[in-house]
């Protein structure tokens, strides 16, 4: 059995602690002395602070409770000093109204000072019971009370922006109730609850962002229900928890080409979903949700402080994973949200409704960041799949190529004065020449170690230029029968014929089915891929062509 370890995640967060440290302004002289600076930004930050705080403070608590786990280094005296100092930085920085700021985008912030007590919770909880022994704690306790008081207050009237802001104050109200009864932040709960919680039959909630926000979320509704019992949160993050189920790669990489946040078209491990669903497990003990903790725990190790936190507080020493729970191979399509899904073994493939990114394929390192189908045809030859739908075993796209008034066609005189300022909103009145739209359809299906590509217009012009466009991330190494390079991003390929394979260390995507009809290699009105590199299969329409997309192991 795999197993989740409190020994495995204390070691992680002393190494964070004294990361943290070294961010740290360490000059008593400077008006920033204590704040850690952030280094895309160049200056100290609040928000910085809150973790720098919330980590050194939990690394002195866990030396109090667990000193047969905890490493001698950082010092102990240097540890309690700089844990004092960042506290103090951040009370400094903290508004009167006990809300915090975010320096890129949020000032005064009721969501951030939120992120701050989730945080603080758990030092607070754990600090509370060795105080009493360890009263050396007190200085640094003392000043996470204040803040995370002051904080909690600053909440009940601060406000929101985004979706998932307010199951952050939720959350964070929630659990700091418990810690402060005196505090009346029921009423406050219970308004946001009222909104109704955005997660739909599917799974997704509003932003369906499942690197960042989907475990902030359900992190964030099962405080609420563990502190109240409210079960339509635990109902809410449980459907989340299952989507992500069927999102999450068999590397623990996530599936983001829905998102609507900035993990878009991300691929990474979103390490704190791995205790999101610790915390589901207890809600409905799914041995897949701990087989899906312990992968993205070992793939992420990105929330030590979350995990050391919650064992700690659970008295745990160590949660057994089941193997073979997940990954599981399925294939699925999800129609209110227009994502199909499927999982064999390593692989993983995506095809979206609604985007001109309308496939990505990845299997261990190597990942096809997407396929899109232009023609160059008056500006609307993007294939943009309105429908997504099964059929028979395979899923198929169709684009109408109807996406701007009177294109494709041509405006006739108006043979009247027309405004230049409403030049372009006064076209669908126009009197229109129209000619054919590009309708087409690609159809998708799973052939073993692959996907088979069926790409067929329907209508349009004949002798139309087109291009069928393979987006592969960074890093690979580009081989054919006669020729192997090392392409850059940014650079664009023809496969003229036959088979290409891009290679990631042993991770290769073969792509069977070359097309060469013209040389042009940044088609007008085509997106282009500035940060991959581009693999062209060119046409002239009508086109009915088949690719064969295929992953394996290479030596």
């Amino acid at each position: 059995m795999n197993a989740i370890r409190l020994a495995d995640a204390v070691g992680p967060l002393f190494a964070g602690a004294q990361a943290c440290m070294d961010r740290q302004i360490d000059d008593p002289g400077s008006p920033d002395h204590g704040g850690p600076v952030n280094a895309a930004w160049g200056i100290p930050d609040p928000s910085s602070a809150i973790g720098v705080t919330a980590t050194l403070a939990l690394a002195l608590v866990v030396r109090r409770l667990r000193p047969d786990l905890a490493p001698q280094q950082p010092d102990d005296g240097l540890l309690l000093r700089r844990a004092v100092e960042a506290a103090d930085f951040l009370l400094r920085q903290q508004r009167p109204s006990g809300l915090t700021d975010l320096l890129d985008c949020n000032y005064d912030s009721s969501p951030d000072a939120g992120f701050a007590v989730q945080a603080m919770c758990p030092v607070l909880e754990l600090g509370r019971t060795v105080l009493e022994r360890c009263p050396e704690l007190a200085p640094v306790l003392e000043r996470v009370e204040r803040f995370t008081r002051a904080a909690t207050v600053g909440m009940i009237t601060g406000g929101f922006h985004t979706p998932n802001h307010r199951w952050v104050i939720a959350g964070a109200l929630a659990r700091a109730g418990k810690l402060y009864p005196e505090i009346e932040v029921r009423p406050v709960i219970d308004a946001y609850l009222a909104e109704g919680i955005d997660a739909d039959d599917e799974g997704f909630f509003i932003e369906r962002s499942a690197g960042v926000y989907d475990p902030i979320c359900d992190r964030s509704l099962l405080m609420v229900w563990r502190a109240i019992g409210h079960e339509p949160s635990r109902d809410a993050a449980l459907r989340n928890l299952d989507l992500n189920l069927l999102m999450l790669n068999a590397d623990g990489t996530a599936e983001t080409g829905l998102s609507r946040r900035q993990d878009y078209g991300q691929r990474s491990v979103p390490g704190s979903m791995a205790l999101a669903y610790l915390l589901g497990y207890e809600a409905r003990p799914d041995p897949r949700y701990l087989a899906a903790a312990h992968l993205l725990w070992q793939g992420g190790r990105g929330d030590a402080s979350g995990v050391a936190g919650y064992l700690l507080s659970a008295g745990i020493e160590a949660i057994e994973t089941p193997e073979g729970a997940f990954p599981f191979d399925f294939q699925q399509l999800l129609p209110a949200n227009g994502i199909w899904r499927m999982r064999r073994g390593r692989l993983s493939v995506s095809a979206f409704r609604g985007a001109t990114r309308l496939l990505t394929l990845s299997s261990g390192q190597a990942e096809l960041a997407a396929v899109k189908v232009n023609q160059s045809y008056f500006g609307v030859g993007a294939f943009k799949a309105e429908t997504l739908e099964e059929r028979d075993g395979s899923v198929v796209l169709t684009s109408s190529g109807v996406q701007l008034p009177n294109r494709p066609g041509y405006d006739m005189p108006a043979g009247k004065p027309m405004p230049r300022e409403s030049f372009y909103e006064d076209r669908a009145s126009r009197v229109c020449r129209a000619l054919p739209p590009c309708r087409s359809e690609l159809l998708i299906e799973p052939c073993g170690d692959g996907v088979i590509l069926s790409l067929a217009t329907l209508d349009g012009m004949d002798g139309v230029t087109a291009q069928m466009a393979f987006d592969f991330a960074p890093g690979g190494e580009w081989e054919t029968d006669d020729t192997c390079l090392k392409p850059v991003p940014g650079q664009a390929l023809f496969l003229k014929r036959g088979a290409g394979r891009m290679r990631y260390g042993n991770d290769v995507i073969e792509v069977e089915g070359g097309a060469f009809a013209h040389r042009m290699w940044a088609m007008r009105d085509a997106e282009q891929a500035p940060g991959h590199v581009r693999v062209l299969l060119t046409f002239r329409t009508p086109i009915r062509h088949q690719v064969r997309l295929r992953v394996y192991r290479a030596p």
